[in-house]
């Protein structure tokens, strides 16, 4: 049945292909119903975080804009400003809410332009302008109330609370974020439920009440999965996951940031991706694996700096300059929190300046330089003034204080502690109280009052246990111990040393399990991974026997579906030279007629009317010769296809009768070699026929030409030997004072014209040489192709470029249709080149093709290095996308040559999942795919990874399949059919190119 079906398509491929040329197809018009189901489908992907938004979106753009449709055209800009915004692409954020907003505002639309003036706020509130952000959210909650779109409220308080959040403003972004909650979930607003509950969660974080942090966050977590908001779902993973980091529970993070990463990949979005990977190095980096922590805030890094995230990118050399800070590293911790705090000065983002400041001058204090450490305390102190940034203001306080204590001024430095002491009693903030009475002890120490600094030591411990922060308790309990050491009081001392041991192994065992525990998970992701690998492969083995038995049939069915599609290409050829007769004829008539006129109303002229009838018969002349040449053309033709076509069906009906392998081998490379000379035959009329339409196209670019001529070489040198002509010698000429030449041509039909040169002096040449190469001559590149065979007579060679002309010592043993040297010319001037030759009978002859060396080509003067090293493709995984069984097959057969690991998808969702579970180095990836289309199998390939190369393979060989493939984000196409020396060739030089 399949086999039946593959032959339909070929018969209606032939029938539709090769139908009247003046045929067109029909204009289908876009009507209003169809573009408002369009609207709904976009919007629906866009709420559900479908990937499918944004091509919907810019498709309905699109069709607006074709139809005129313009509030459509704007609400479909709109939402792709919004997914873009979502995405971190902010300059197409930008120009798409322009557009909208222009569009709304000339009609004067005042709810749409209230949205705008929100994504607005939006677009400088990640760029942290707040002020410019304040004033767009204020702008848009006005519009609201005079239109009294109460919905629409909550958005607007949800962002100005996240405006007073950045500014330090926490009880006012509770406000704000609280009244949002209320009426959201009095509209049943799910997504904008889950917003706020995330929002409060992060402002209850940063103030430090964790257990309404929690709280919040896990029911925004919990309504997310029920309504499967998959956003919302991985920013609630990230904010959990960051909360049990800061309670030591490790592998608990870790868990969570891997659920986010995951879905933030489904998600396609870079921001939410790169989030997670700064929250992995930050628990990395508080498990003291320092090489994983830089590893995971690199990655981040380089993501935010793709987005262009200056607040994220800081915040990244932040996390990097703490890393060096634990490593002692100061040097390198003191420049990375230089650079934060430039990017952050950058953007006017304060609180983050500060904070880094305060990092900085603790990285000075550790050094010894004093002066720097008190100038950084107290310029992060006045910013954290201007902001009223509490927390901020009593750290600053503590660290002033230390100062202070180093400089022996203890008044100071108790003033200070105390001042900090009143800001932490009033925020409630017992881990910064404790820290500080931890201070204020090591004061009293020093100033030798051990009765105080006994007293502040119990408080901090007290606080310490109470928010079971161990690392307090652990320096508590140390410094009790060398106090009461100091007192001579042995009993005590040794207690609270004991204390501070318990406390130390147990911090260090939590550590310990914790590095267990990620090792014992990423031990249980290999197992997963390895168990999918072998059922695959025992999947795959279980099929190869059933493929191999319809090979056989289905090569057959290929055969019959060539001769059809030939005999139109044969039939469509033959319209178009009647159609050429036909015209060529009706011009003979009127030209007569002229004659007659003439003859009889300007009988003076009886000399210009000889000149004329001259020409007319010249005319006649070249037309009968037109006419006997279509018919030498269709004779030869005849010949030349039946002979291909008697040995492929001849052969291929006695394969059926034999059993025998080295006769099944033998039978096989007869069809084989007939195929490929059916195949060039094919390709010089399609060429030729393009070539008179003018519907050839050339694509230019950049490519070298040195691998270009060393695959003519080889490829001839097999073609020699097939043709058993063991007394030729091919040589390949090159400069050796050149290395390479790049040119800006089209590489395929310059590579065209060559192999016909040395096709024909491969033909006329059974021995001596055949020379071939380039030199550089006064600004030119120039091809040569020198022979030693049989020459072109001289009265032929004015003729020789001659469509359907053949030399007259073209003799039946050399066969061919008279196009090659028609083609290569036509292809030359198309390049802006020119094509020549000289050739002496029974001496040989020598063909050149120039070009000139425009800006483009470059010319670098080394010895030219040449490989030729056996292919081997081992530990090399391949994706193949083929729904054709026999195609898959041979490709298999080719790959398993060079030892490559090959892994079969039929369709293009098979071949995307297939991608995401597994590791690939190359996709080869047929364009005419079930379910999805190669096309966007390809797009979707490259968002999950665009470093692995993908080429395309299609039957289809016009240029505007190659600009789609190239759109798509395709590497390099090849064209069916192939042979296995180009298929390997395409695969070896795009995966050497990417790996």
């Amino acid at each position: 049945m399949k086999n039946f079906l593959l032959l339909l398509v070929c018969v209606a491929f032939a029938t539709y292909g090769f139908s009247s040329p003046d045929s067109a197809p029909l204009e289908r018009k876009i009507n209003i119903t169809d573009l408002n189901k369009l609207h709904v489908e976009a919007e629906s992907y866009y709420y559900k975080n479908n990937p499918k938004a944004l091509s919907t979106a810019k498709l309905l753009a699109d069709q607006s804009l074709e139809a005129e449709q313009m509030d459509k055209f704007a609400f479909a800009n709109e939402l792709m400003g919004r997914i873009y915004l979502f995405q971190g692409e902010i300059k197409e954020a930008e120009k798409c809410f322009v557009s909208s907003f222009d569009y709304w505002e000339s009609v004067r639309d005042t709810s749409r332009m209230s949205y705008l003036y929100s994504y607005f706020g939006e677009l400088n509130f990640v760029q942290c302008n707040y002020s410019t952000a304040d004033g767009f959210y204020k702008k848009s909650l006005e519009l609201k109330k005079t239109i009294r779109d109460t919905l629409s409220y909550a958005y607007s308080y949800n962002a100005l609370g996240n405006v007073q959040f950045e500014t330090c403003h926490y009880t006012e972004a509770l406000t704000f974020y609280l009244k949002a909650l209320n009426l959201n979930r009095k509209y049943n607003n799910i997504s904008g439920i889950c917003y706020s509950l995330n929002a409060l969660g992060t402002t209850y974080k940063e103030i430090n009440n964790t257990d309404l942090a929690i709280e919040y966050f896990n029911k925004a977590l919990k309504l997310g999965e029920e309504n499967q908001l998959i956003k919302n779902i991985a920013y609630s993973l990230n904010q959990l996951a960051s909360l049990q980091n800061n309670l030591g529970n490790r592998n608990t993070s870790i868990e969570l940031y891997t659920k986010s990463l995951n879905l933030s990949y489904e998600l396609g979005s870079k921001n939410g991706i790169a989030s997670s990977y700064m929250g992995m190095g930050e628990v990395f980096q508080s498990m003291a694996q320092n090489d994983k922590a830089i590893e995971f805030q690199h990655k981040a890094l380089k993501l935010f700096e793709e987005l262009d995230s200056k607040k994220k990118i800081a915040k990244c050399y932040e996390n990097l300059g703490l890393i060096s800070y634990s490593m002692r590293d100061y040097k390198l911790a003191i420049e990375k929190f230089e650079q934060a705090i430039a990017l952050n000065n950058q953007i006017s983002y304060v609180k983050g300046s500060a904070n880094v400041l305060r990092k900085l001058g603790n990285a000075h204090l550790h050094e010894g330089r004093l002066d720097l450490a008190l100038f950084n305390y107290e310029k992060s102190l006045q910013i954290q003034k201007s902001i009223d940034n509490l927390k901020g203001i009593a750290s600053c306080y503590t660290n002033i204080g230390l100062i202070y204590v180093k400089q022996n001024n203890f008044e100071k430095a108790e003033e200070y502690f105390n001042l900090s002491v009143d800001i932490n009693k009033n925020t409630g903030n017992l881990g910064g109280l404790g820290s500080v009475y931890n201070n204020l002890a090591a004061l009293y120490d020093v100033k030798n009052d051990s009765k105080k600094a006994i007293h502040y030591l119990k408080n901090s411990l007290n606080l310490a246990t109470k928010i079971n922060r161990k690392t307090l308790m652990a320096e508590n309990y140390r410094n009790l111990s060398d106090i009461y050491l100091k007192k001579e009081n042995y009993k005590l001392s040794l207690q609270y040393y004991k204390d501070y041991v318990s406390i130390y192994n147990q911090l260090y065992n939590a550590q310990a399990e914790n590095r267990i525990g990620w090792i014992q998970m990423q031990n249980e992701k290999e197992k997963r991974e390895n168990l999918v690998r072998l059922h695959a492969k025992e999947q795959f083995l279980k099929e190869e026997k059933l493929q191999k038995e319809r090979l056989t049939n289905t090569f057959l069915i290929l055969i019959v579906g060539l001769i059809i599609l030939f005999s139109g290409i044969v039939y469509r050829f033959f319209l178009v030279v009647k159609k050429s007769n036909k015209n060529l004829n009706n011009e003979i008539e009127e030209r007569k007629k002229a004659e007659a006129l003439l003859a009889d109303h300007q009988r003076n002229l009886e000399s210009l009317v000889k000149i004329r009838t001259l020409e007319l018969l010249k005319a006649k002349e070249k037309a009968e010769q037109a006419d006997r040449l279509k018919t030498s053309f269709l004779a030869n033709m005849s010949h030349e296809i039946r002979t291909p076509m008697n040995a492929i069906i001849g052969f291929s009906k006695l394969m059926a009768f034999t059993n025998s392998k080295e006769k099944h081998e033998y039978y096989t490379n007869i069809i084989n070699d007939n195929g490929h000379i059916l195949l060039t035959l094919v390709n010089d009329i399609i060429d030729i026929s393009m070539i008179e339409s003018k519907q050839l196209k050339i694509k230019k670019s950049n490519f070298y030409i040195y691998p270009v001529l060393e695959e003519l070489r080889q490829v001839f040198e097999e073609q020699k030997h097939k043709a058993e002509k063991s007394d030729l010698e091919i040589n390949l000429y090159i400069p050796e004072e050149i290395e390479n030449i790049s040119m800006h041509s089209d590489q395929i039909r310059l590579k065209q014209i060559l192999i016909n040169l040395l096709r024909n002096a491969m033909k006329f040449t059974d021995s001596g040489k055949i020379d071939f190469g380039i030199e550089l001559i006064e600004g030119h590149i120039r091809f040569f192709v020198k022979d030693t065979g049989i020459g072109i007579p001289y009265k032929d060679q004015a003729l020789i470029y001659d469509r359907f002309r053949q030399a007259s010592n073209n003799g039946v043993q050399h066969g061919g249709t008279g196009l090659g040297l028609t083609i290569s010319k036509s292809l030359a001037e198309l390049l802006n080149g020119k094509i020549w030759f000289t050739s002496d009978p029974d001496k040989g002859s020598e063909f050149y093709v120039e070009f000139l060396i425009d800006d483009d080509t470059i010319v670098q003067t080394k010895s030219v290095r040449k490989e030729n090293n056996p292919l081997d493709f081992s530990g090399k995984n391949i994706l193949v996308a083929e729904d054709v069984e026999s195609n898959f097959l041979y490709i298999n057969e080719v790959l398993k040559k060079v030892n490559a690991n090959v892994t079969w998808s039929q369709d293009g969702v098979e071949a995307v999942e297939k991608f995401q579970d597994d590791h690939f180095d190359l996709v080869l990836m047929d364009i005419q795919l079930p379910r999805i289309n190669g096309y966007q199998a390809t797009r979707e390939i490259k968002k999950q990874n665009p470093s692995v190369p993908v080429v395309a393979q299609s039957a289809y060989a016009f240029r505007d399949e190659s600009n789609k493939m190239t759109e798509a984000g395709c590497d390099a196409f090849i064209a069916k059919p192939y042979t296995e020396e180009e298929l390997l060739a395409i695969i070896q030089k795009n995966m050497h190119q990417k790996n």
